[in-house]
């Protein structure tokens, strides 16, 4: 059974950005990226789900997201699901004013004002998501993550008569080994890293809800405890998974490329000393140092992530 809702976006959301930020990171097997639909299998509560994402305009021209939901959800449970996926309740106005009095991001943000936070729903996934994509291109996470689905992932409900593959549950990734992992061509490290997560969230060492509520330092301290998250994956999970809109990962290898382009910095200890002066919005600063790296619009961030 479906449903579908109705949420009024603000005016300044860019859904053709955030469609194109999508598209650069893209699984095959769990996402459906168009012009003007975004549609993905998601993990809510345990239970798998299917959603699909258009964008239309109210007739004061505001955006207007049409959502559906298979199995049908509550469209209190739909509104607060979109939102987080695209940081819709943002004051995005406040960080444009912390911008617009910085002679590094005026520029920026003057190009593309409307840019907000995409977040990844499921948190074992974006952590997994995160470890695959150390030291590699964009392109190879994605490949690694969509082989890793295919693997030991399970059929999402339809949706218009489609089926997507769910990201595994932690229990399934922890049952599937390590051998089963390096079959998909992950490193022996890499496979190691990923059962370790997945056997954290198991047994309550990650607790998403508590880290979300704990002070960043405790948060820090929690994850890089567990194999495979060093400062640039919990800075990654920050941002994409724990919502915290001041999250800086300053040994990303696009931000230091592009600060190194616009502040002739390149130390990842400079970068983060720069961005100090853009809390409380430095995850969105990274979004606009992600987004100068490309020449035409198209996010193309130079890797997944950094040596850690």
């Amino acid at each position: 059974m479906e449903r579908s809702s109705t949420v009024r976006a603000p005016a300044r959301f860019d859904f053709g950005w955030t469609v194109k930020f999508l598209t650069a990171r893209v699984v095959p097997a769990m996402e459906r990226v168009s012009r003007d639909e975004y549609r993905r299998s998601a993990r809510v509560n345990g239970a798998l789900l299917t959603l699909a994402v258009r964008v239309d305009a109210a007739p004061d021209g505001a955006p207007l997201l049409g959502v559906r939901t298979a199995p049908a959800l509550p469209r209190r449970e739909a509104v607060a699901l979109v939102t987080r996926m695209f940081d819709l309740d943002a004051d995005v106005d406040a960080f444009a004013a912390l911008a617009a009095g910085d002679a590094l991001l005026a520029p920026l943000v003057r190009r593309n004002p409307h840019l907000r936070l995409p977040q990844l729903i499921d948190p074992f996934e974006g952590a997994v998501r995160a470890v695959l994509g150390q030291q590699v291109s964009v392109q190879a996470a994605s490949t690694m993550t969509d082989r890793l689905v295919r693997l030991i992932g399970e059929e999402a409900p339809p949706l218009d008569g489609e089926r997507l593959y769910g990201f595994p549950a932690p229990e399934q990734v922890a049952r599937a080994g390590e051998a089963a992992l390096g079959g998909i061509g992950l490193t022996r490290a890499k496979a190691a890293s990923v059962i370790a997560i997945a056997r954290a969230v198991l047994d309550g060492t990650i607790d998403w809800d508590a880290l979300r509520a704990a002070p960043w330092e405790e948060a820090a301290a929690a994850l890089t405890a567990v194999r495979g998250i060093g400062p640039w994956t919990a800075s990654y999970l920050r941002m994409r998974v724990l919502g915290d809109r001041d999250a800086f990962p300053a040994s990303d290898l696009g931000v230091v490329k592009a600060l190194r382009a616009l502040a002739g910095i390149e130390r990842p200890a400079e970068c983060a000393a720069l961005a100090e002066r853009w809390r409380p919005w430095r995850g969105y600063a990274t979004l606009h140092l992600w987004e100068s790296l490309s020449a035409d619009g198209a996010p193309r961030p130079v890797a997944a992530g950094s040596a850690e």
